[in-house]
């Protein structure tokens, strides 16, 4: 029940944006941080972006957590779709080479493009911003990210410490996330790792 509760957890942060965190080259018995890290000053996170009309699945403990299904994308927005078992949550990220935030969420499956003239009203969730310092909030990249997928270099890490909670998604280059670690620093401290497995 607990493991049930952890991995919804982890999803549920993801689709409301507050997935981001930290894992400083960890590893799991599945996927491998490696090499060094440093700040990303100079990284354009356009590079970064996932590319229009694929379906990434995201396992943890070899079942599947969760699908993103990339929709659309203009030189400002994303247009994405999370599913969860039947929950689908479509959200629309304005990711320029500065920053990645959510501006808008429905907890519906809109898979016909909705950023023909798209403005955004206002912010949900910042998910990274190198433009301006976040409290709790660390960017770095990483020199090679080896998930079930594959392997990964150049790829931006992002942290977030929040209470007793460290997020921490890896993002690598004309895929966007590939890997995300949820970790409680309580007592009985867990770790949830959803990782990518596979794009269609």
């Amino acid at each position: 029940m607990k493991k049930i509760g952890i991995s919804l957890l982890l999803v549920i942060l993801l689709t409301t944006g507050c997935g981001t965190a930290s894992l400083k080259n960890g590893s799991s018995e599945t996927s491998k941080v490696s090499g060094e890290t440093s700040e990303s000053s100079e990284m354009n996170f356009m590079m970064y972006r996932p590319e229009t009309g694929v379906t990434k699945t995201f396992k943890s403990q070899g079942k599947q957590l969760f699908t993103e299904y990339i929709v659309d994308q203009n030189e400002e927005y994303i247009q994405r779709v999370i599913t969860l078992g039947d929950m689908e949550t479509t959200q629309v990220v304005q990711w320029t080479k500065n920053r990645a935030s959510i501006v808008e969420e429905s907890q519906s499956s809109s898979k016909e493009s909705v950023l023909n003239g798209y403005e955004s009203l206002e912010e949900v969730e910042t998910l990274f911003d190198r433009s301006e310092k976040q409290d709790g909030i660390e960017i770095t990249t990483v020199d090679k990210v080896e998930v079930p997928y594959g392997s990964f270099h150049d790829v931006i890490q992002v942290t977030k410490r929040q209470d007793q909670m460290i997020m921490t998604i890896f993002y690598a280059k004309s895929v966007g996330m590939i890997k995300q670690v949820y970790e409680t620093t309580e007592e009985n401290a867990e770790r949830e790792i959803a990782e990518l497995t596979k794009i269609e």
